[in-house]
């Protein structure tokens, strides 16, 4: 019994902690900072007028319709002031994707979004949602353990450079695509739309979302295309209801990515989603095979980068 259970112990740290590449993670700040870039820097002309306290949203209509928990430090500044934060943000993002002082700058990138998502959540879509969950995860991956500004500065300072990471961050990422896909997937169960092939055809019809209404009203209204919407939603019910056990098979885990991936470019292409569809995609890159844990019990084995340097 006790064998048994130092057994499932071991599986526990191996799942949590066993090593992942650092050069995967690193990829993965490098990619989600330009997805910060595009959801930020288009703030910066009406970024006043979105967060100033006498701008568009009335501060009473956040303790009356959002929480009293709100954290509320922009309303207090004048508008040179909300510059100022605007262009710290700049600054934190670019030093997160280079990878210098990586911890603190992750850590402001994650205290900007939160303000502003405070003072005037309206105006943020699921993809907004998500790019902040993600740069919340990655507070707890050292992923300027490669290709970064800290490394080249560990490097020409003699110190020792990290060839892996822990996989848990990673693990926190992949929970979350589950969860998000599950839940999705359950919610549409309960919309008889999903079943009869109008959901995706409502969807692509509606002025607020539709990309290219003159180009897709045609193509979706026309009886041909009935048929190959009502596969399109029960494929789209299949997909978030079986991400999880297709993920776990590792033989049908990559081809579920580009599923994926062909889903999310499909609604990015037809309806004005923000940010959503690169985003979900962004955390795909947990869940690639450059990304998985590589130890004597796991997929591959990883061998630490002075072991690497000694046998050239």
């Amino acid at each position: 019994m006790e064998l048994s259970l130092a057994r499932v112990g071991e599986r526990i740290d191996r799942f949590l902690f066993a090593p992942v590449d650092a050069r995967a993670v690193a990829a993965m700040r490098i990619s989600l900072g330009v997805l910060l870039l595009f959801a930020w820097v288009p703030l910066g002309a009406q970024f006043v007028t979105l967060f100033h306290v006498d701008g568009i949203v009335d501060a009473h209509l956040i303790d009356t319709y959002w929480t009293p928990y709100a954290l509320r430090w922009l309303e207090g500044l004048s508008p040179e002031g909300l510059m100022g934060v605007y262009g710290l943000g700049i600054v934190a993002i670019v030093a997160f994707t280079t990878g210098t002082l990586t911890p603190v700058a992750n850590g402001v990138v994650v205290v900007l979004l939160v303000l502003i998502h405070h003072r005037n959540p309206w105006i943020q879509n699921g993809g907004d949602r998500l790019i902040r969950i993600w740069a919340l995860l990655m507070l707890v991956i050292p992923s300027g353990a490669a290709w970064s500004v800290d490394a080249w500065l560990r490097e020409r300072l003699g110190w020792t450079s990290r060839a892996t990471v822990p996989a848990f961050g990673l693990r926190l990422i992949q929970i979350q695509l589950v969860v998000m896909y599950t839940y999705t997937g359950l919610a549409k169960l309960g919309d008889s739309a999903w079943f009869s092939g109008e959901a995706i055809y409502y969807a692509i019809s509606d002025g607020g979302f539709s990309r290219a209404p003159w180009l897709l009203d045609p193509i979706v209204q026309h009886p041909v295309a009935r048929p190959f919407l009502w596969l399109l939603d029960l494929g789209t019910l299949a997909f978030e209801i079986g991400f999880l056990p297709l993920v776990l098979w590792s033989r049908t885990r990559n081809a579920t990515l580009i599923a994926g991936i062909a889903l999310h470019a499909g609604i990015f292409l037809t309806m004005a989603v923000g940010l959503f569809g690169p985003a979900s995609v962004w955390g795909y890159q947990a869940l690639a095979p450059w990304s998985q844990p590589r130890d004597s019990t796991g997929l591959r084995e990883s061998k630490p980068m002075e072991a690497r340097h000694e046998r050239r």
